[in-house]
């Protein structure tokens, strides 16, 4: 599932691969969500917490409209970082994107959903401030060195892997100026995590983003990559969140987490279909 064949198979269709037949593959290839059972069972047991009483049957063809969409986005990241084809893109919340360019540092925080990785690389090549963008390694080692051969130039892009050593340059990096993006709707191996609240049910997040900001003094801006349309994006940035440092550490980052929770919690309701968590999220979901 996670091998590099998958990748190379994608680039060679985006390359080789006629525009007007591409709705048409990209329906074919979303079926895949049959065969791949934990992944399928996965974002239907979210969708049961997304969407309270909703029948199986109809979570299960929105579990296919995951999928689709799944299936657009990574080819437009492709598309994108092979033939530099550019989506057309609209702002939703430009005041707070501005100010966030604007910023001596700052933290990108974001989620899977959408084309987090098109994203980044259009910011890259479109701002003159540097960002860093921070993500899970991919499990099979041969899939690493693909994407990150084929990455986009002037993206700096860092795994979670050293968590000691890469705290100490990201607070470096964000110190200098720099905008660093991270997800922080999941919890992906055994990093610190926060308490948290998600659709009325008890979650973690990861603790990096908080302890971060709160390290360089640098506010943290909600940004979601919304698909809207074939190669058409919205950019929706949110209202920035301060965290204020009081003798209370752990009311600090409380008040932070919630209002981050807030903001996906409302992004995710109205886009369960760009949400590409494909494990339960919530504990009681897997069992």
């Amino acid at each position: 599932m996670r091998g590099v064949f998958w990748r190379q198979l994608l680039r060679f269709a985006i390359l080789h691969v006629p525009p007007w037949i591409e709705p048409i593959v990209m329906a074919f290839w979303s079926a895949f969500f049959l065969l791949w059972g934990p992944g399928r069972r996965g974002v239907m047991r979210n969708l049961k917490v997304i969407k309270p009483g909703s029948f199986g049957i109809a979570n299960f063809f929105r579990c296919y409209r995951v999928f689709w969409n799944y299936a657009w986005t990574i080819a437009d990241n492709v598309r994108f970082k092979e033939l530099r084809t550019i989506p057309d893109w609209e702002f939703a919340g430009l005041d707070h994107f501005q100010a966030m360019q604007a910023s001596n540092g700052a933290i990108l925080l974001t989620a899977h959903m959408g084309s987090y990785d098109l994203g980044a690389h259009l910011f890259s090549e479109t701002s003159t401030r540097r960002i860093v963008m921070v993500r899970a390694p991919e499990e099979d080692l041969e899939t690493r060195e693909f994407e990150e051969h084929h990455g986009a130039e002037g993206l700096r892009i860092e795994f979670n892997t050293r968590a000691t050593e890469l705290a100490l340059d990201l607070l470096e990096t964000v110190r200098e100026g720099a905008i660093v993006a991270i997800q922080g709707d999941r919890v992906m191996g055994s990093i610190s995590t926060l308490p948290a609240t998600l659709f009325g049910k008890a979650a973690t997040v990861p603790a990096g983003p908080f302890a971060l900001a709160m390290a360089a003094r640098v506010p943290i801006y909600p940004v979601f990559v919304v698909r809207i349309g074939r190669r058409r994006y919205r950019l929706v940035t949110s209202r920035p969140i301060e965290i204020t440092r009081s003798r209370n550490r752990d009311d600090d980052f409380a008040r932070a987490v919630a209002q981050w929770m807030t903001e996906l919690e409302d992004v995710v309701r109205n886009c369960w279909f760009q949400w590409f968590t494909f494990e339960p999220y919530w504990p009681e979901a897997a069992s």
